[in-house]
């Protein structure tokens, strides 16, 4: 970065960029973490509720356990939704009734509704949420040409 670059970027003004929404649910129902399409339909309708924008088709791989090279996962599914703010996944532990989402956009979302569509989605007995603001120093304007 140049000394007018350095310059340029530090008397910007800043906004937020982003939030980020983390989803963990505990004792989920194991039919459902099991069940492909219903992880696909989640994204499609997380990102609808959001107002957000899908830039491609979501991806959805099973995938199997790794407990035997080391690791906590006994396999699940993996899904992934590029979308026009960022994006949006979930990773399922069937034999753990567990999920994971993660929501992440540059586009305000009321992540509260997205929280109670997700419990009745999984039929989770309890959940762990974390909201995380992103970006605090993104400028306002392009700083380059």
């Amino acid at each position: 970065m140049t000394r007018q670059e350095a310059k340029t970027y530090k008397d910007t003004k800043h906004v937020k960029f982003g939030e980020h929404l983390i989803f963990d649910a505990y004792g989920c129902n194991p039919k459902k973490l099991n069940d492909p399409k219903l992880c696909v339909k989640v994204m499609k309708d997380i990102c609808k509720m959001g107002g957000m924008h899908e830039l491609c088709e979501p991806f959805i791989t099973e995938a199997s356990s790794n407990e035997t090279l080391g690791g906590k996962d006994p396999g699940g599914y993996s899904g992934f939704l590029i979308i026009q703010e960022s994006h949006i996944s979930v990773h399922t532990f069937v034999k753990r009734g567990f999920v994971t989402v993660d929501v992440y956009s540059c586009k305000a979302f009321q992540s509260e509704g997205v929280v109670e569509y997700l419990k009745k989605a999984f039929g989770s007995k309890d959940e762990q949420v974390i909201k995380i603001e992103r970006g605090l120093k993104y400028p306002v304007n392009n700083i380059y040409k």
